[in-house]
């Protein structure tokens, strides 16, 4: 028994020792410090900011000329639509819609002589159109007392207008943010005449861009828990998934010429941070994706201009404002 005790005694004596030892300086075993990523740079050539307010500028799209820029921004309790001309030295911002209702979603017709955006001013939203010359001239397009209607774009011909659409019970302010609840069903996809005649639907979906062709129509939707970029013809046949990644894939805009599209995604791209949205770039004939931007903000709502740049919308200096930059496609080189 006195052996036994003396065999605990010695035990104990020497893992006591060991922990002292731990606990001195110098002897202690050290943690090998794993250095953090550098944050390499954005695969844009002259990437720059455009618009620089203290409210949030976001989602913008470019006229079919590439000369106009048009955006949707929160200034007091509202949004309103604004635009200006990226090639000015000084950049001169134009307000389109002046209401104390919320507008916003701007998309170009396709003479760039005119903008098609959501408004609140009624019961429920609607597509409404206003001339881009002094703001006079505003008309509603969709007119629907059931219905929420939203995210119009133009074809390239100016003769149809596709839009998002959902039910009058869902809530302004989810559409407003820009993301659904998923615990609710996609919003419906509308094809109609450009004055809103001859409304049919062709799927569902959020977010609709046509190809500069006319013939395919480009969106995101849910496809599980997650959202992904799917491709349908205007009829509503051929209905074509584009990403099939488990993470969020959205708001995807055409390249010029139709074979590629920029995303938003906030897939594991080639540094690990904390979760965030950023630009990637896929090519529609082959196998080719590239991750485009690396900041560890939040960057959106990328469109491809027919001169080749790309806008896009990034809280990289707290608030959101409008950049631009002409991406380098690795595959390409």
């Amino acid at each position: 028994m006195k052996q036994t005790n003396l065999l605990k005694m010695k035990k104990l004596l020497s893992l006591s020792v060991f922990g002292i030892v731990l606990l001195i300086p110098g002897c202690a075993t050290k943690q090998k410090e794993v250095p953090e990523e550098p944050i390499p740079p954005d695969n844009f050539i002259g990437l720059v900011r455009l618009v620089d307010h203290p409210s949030d500028d976001k989602f913008p799209e470019v006229c079919p000329e590439g000369w106009l820029v048009t955006y949707s921004t929160k200034k007091g309790k509202n949004f309103d639509v604004f635009y200006f001309d990226p090639s000015q030295r000084k950049i001169n911002v134009v307000q389109a819609t002046r209401h104390i209702s919320d507008d916003l979603d701007p998309a170009w017709g396709a003479n760039c002589a005119e903008l098609f955006f959501t408004s609140s001013r009624l019961d429920t939203l609607s597509i409404w159109r206003v001339k881009t010359a002094g703001g006079r001239g505003v008309n509603q397009i969709t007119v629907r007392e059931d219905a929420n209607d939203f995210n119009p774009n133009i074809s390239p011909d100016g003769e149809k207008i596709v839009f998002t659409s959902y039910k009058k019970e869902q809530k302004k302010e989810s559409i407003f943010s820009g993301y659904q609840n998923k615990e609710e069903k996609d919003p419906t996809l509308w094809v109609s005449n450009f004055d809103g005649t001859q409304m049919t639907q062709i799927g569902s979906g959020n977010n609709p861009k046509w190809s500069p062709d006319g013939k395919k129509i480009i969106f995101h939707a849910l496809t599980g828990d997650n959202y992904d970029i799917w491709m349908i013809n205007p009829d509503g046949t051929e209905l074509t998934q584009i990403t099939t990644d488990s993470a969020e894939d959205m708001d995807a805009s055409w390249s010029p010429d139709g074979t590629k599209i920029v995303f938003t995604s906030d897939r594991e791209g080639t540094i690990k941070v904390e979760p965030n949205f950023d630009i990637w770039v896929l090519d529609l004939k082959g196998p080719g994706i590239s991750q485009l931007t690396f900041d560890p903000s939040d960057d959106g709502a990328a469109f491809w201009s027919v001169d080749g740049y790309v806008y896009f919308h990034s809280n990289r200096k707290e608030s959101y404002d409008i950049y631009r930059g002409k991406p380098i496609i690795p595959w390409e080189k």
